[in-house]
C-alpha cells in the first residue's frame, strides 16, 4: 500500500512474503494468487505492496530469461500488486540464510536480486530496497574474511552505480545488523558498511530487534542521522496476540519514531515499511491459507491504522 506524508514523502508499507517461499516461478505465482491477492481484498485496496522472496535458482532463472522476468512483473500487475524491495537473504530455503558476504555465491545473488528489482520497480517508483545478512553470521572473522567481503561490496557498490545509469532506478542494499553477527549494531554497520557507497548501501533496520533492547532506539537513530546513512528498510512485527500475552515488545514506538526520524529528514533513506510474519505464521501453517491471509491482513491493517494516524495519507 502506499501512503503519503503532507511533506510529499511517498511511504510504502508491504509485506514480507518470505512467510510463504516458492522455489520455482510458478509455485511463486500460485503463492500470489493463493495469499496475497485474497489479503488485499481484505483490506480493500486496488494495489497492494509485497516484499518478495526469491530463492537463488527464481533469482537465476530470472535474469537468464527475460520473458519469464516480463511474465512475473504482468503477474503482478494483473494480481494489484506492487513490488519495490526483495528480501534477500536468500539459501535453499527461507530459514537457511546461505553463503556470507565472503563467498562470491552471495554477490552474484544480490545483483541478480538488483537487477530483477529494477524492472520489476512500477514506472513511477525510483527507488528500490533489498535486505540482506549482516555480513556473516559469526561475531570475530579474522581479517582475511573481512577484507575479501569488503572488496565484495565496494564492487557490489560500482554495479549498482552502472545498473542505475543504465536503468535510471537506484537499488539500495540494506545490512540489518543481529547479535552473533558480524554487524550486531548500527554502531558496527555504520563502520563496516555505510563508508562504502551511502547512496547504495545502508542499513536494514528491524522494529522488534530495536524494541526487545538489542540497541536503544533513540541513540541508533541518532548514530544514523549524524553519519548521513541510508536506512534502506524498515522491518516489523507487531503481533495482536503476543503483544497481549506479553510474549514479545510492541514495535509501535519504534515504528514512529524511526518513521518520524525519515519523514522529519533527520535520517536519509528509503520510506519501505516491512510487515515481518514468518515466525508469526509457523503456528498457522497447518490451519490452511484462510488463517494465514487473515493474520496477515490484519498486521497489515494494525501498521495501515498507525501510519494514518502519524498524518499519512492514503495514496492511490
Amino acid at each position: 500500500m502506499r501512503l503519503r506524508h503532507e511533506g510529499g514523502t511517498l511511504v510504502h508499507l508491504a509485506y514480507n512474503a518470505g512467510v510463504h517461499p516458492a522455489e520455482d516461478l510458478e509455485n511463486l505465482i500460485a503463492h500470489l494468487t493463493r495469499y496475497a491477492v485474497p489479503v488485499r481484498k481484505r483490506l480493500g485496496v486496488e494495489r497492494m505492496g509485497i516484499g518478495l522472496w526469491l530463492a537463488p535458482s527464481v533469482a537465476d532463472h530470472l535474469v537468464a530469461d527475460r520473458i519469464e522476468l516480463v511474465r512475473l512483473r504482468r503477474s503482478l500487475e494483473e494480481r494489484g500488486l506492487e513490488v519495490v524491495s526483495l528480501n534477500g537473504t536468500g539459501g535453499r530455503n527461507h530459514d537457511n540464510p546461505g553463503p556470507d558476504w565472503a563467498k562470491p555465491e552471495r554477490y552474484r545473488y544480490t545483483m541478480a536480486l538488483a537487477k530483477i528489482l529494477a524492472f520489476l520497480l512500477p514506472s513511477d517508483v525510483r527507488f528500490g530496497s533489498i535486505s540482506t545478512i549482516p555480513i556473516g553470521w559469526r561475531r570475530d572473522w579474522p581479517a582475511d574474511l573481512h577484507s575479501i567481503a569488503a572488496r565484495r561490496l565496494e564492487r557490489l557498490a560500482r554495479e549498482l552505480r552502472g545498473l542505475y545509469s543504465v536503468t535510471g532506478k537506484t537499488i539500495r542494499v540494506g545490512f540489518e545488523p543481529w547479535p552473533g553477527c558480524v554487524l550486531e549494531t548500527t554502531e558496527q554497520a555504520l563502520e563496516r558498511v555505510c563508508g562504502i557507497d551511502s547512496e547504495h548501501l545502508g542499513v536494514s533496520l528491524d522494529a522488534c530487534h530495536l524494541a526487545g533492547g538489542g540497541e536503544e532506539p533513540g541513540e541508533a537513530l541518532r548514530g544514523l542521522a549524524e553519519a548521513g546513512a541510508t536506512v534502506v528498510k524498515l522491518g516489523h512485527v507487531h503481533n495482536h496476540q503476543g503483544e497481549a500475552c506479553q510474549e514479545l515488545p510492541s514495535t509501535r514506538s519504534v515504528l514512529e519514531d524511526t518513521l518520524t526520524a525519515m519523514l522529519s529528514g533527520a535520517v536519509y533513506g528509503n520510506a519501505h515499511i516491512e510487515v515481518e510474519t514468518h515466525d508469526l505464521a509457523v503456528p498457522l501453517r497447518t490451519k490452511g491459507p484462510g488463517a494465514l491471509v487473515s493474520m496477515l491482513a490484519d498486521e497489515l491493517d494494525w501498521a495501515r491504522t498507525n501510519l494514518t494516524a502519524l498524518g499519512l495519507q492514503l495514496a492511490a
